[in-house]
């Protein structure tokens, strides 16, 4: 379970009561324009994929690894940071689901103040390297 608080982080649990309720990780602490936002989640996996945090006022989405890194699956640096034309995005949406030609590999909507959405191909969000869910 991840959740963005608002000028803090990003802070993950487990999202199954039985295992408790201790903090996993806090990331997303640095860089930051202001508020961290909604987080859309596209899963390449599993457990894999990229996290996408709103930074509200930059109008930017910032990528982390869903599955963290390989020596800790609860560390999850920043990937990179795509600008995008929504402003101040009041909420976003991603699927790894192939649409049609336009958008083979998903598609990533998000939402400005004014309720106008923005829409974009995930290869043109990722950049090169994209990977599908097969």
């Amino acid at each position: 379970l991840y959740y963005s608080d608002e000028g803090v982080g990003v802070r993950k649990y487990y999202a199954d009561p039985a295992r408790g309720d201790a903090e996993l990780a806090l990331f997303a602490r640095t860089g930051f324009a202001e508020d961290h936002e909604g987080i859309s989640i596209y899963k390449t996996g599993p457990a894999a994929g990229y996290i996408l945090v709103s930074d509200q006022a930059a109008s930017t989405f910032r990528f982390f690894p869903r599955q963290g890194t390989a020596a800790d699956p609860n560390a999850h640096p920043e990937l990179r940071a795509v600008p995008v034309a929504a402003h101040f995005s009041d909420g976003s949406d991603v699927t790894n689901v192939p649409l049609n030609a336009q958008f083979p590999h998903g598609l990533f909507v998000a939402m400005s103040d004014n309720k106008t959405f923005h829409y974009y191909r995930w290869e043109d969000m990722l950049g090169s390297g994209v990977k599908a869910v097969q």
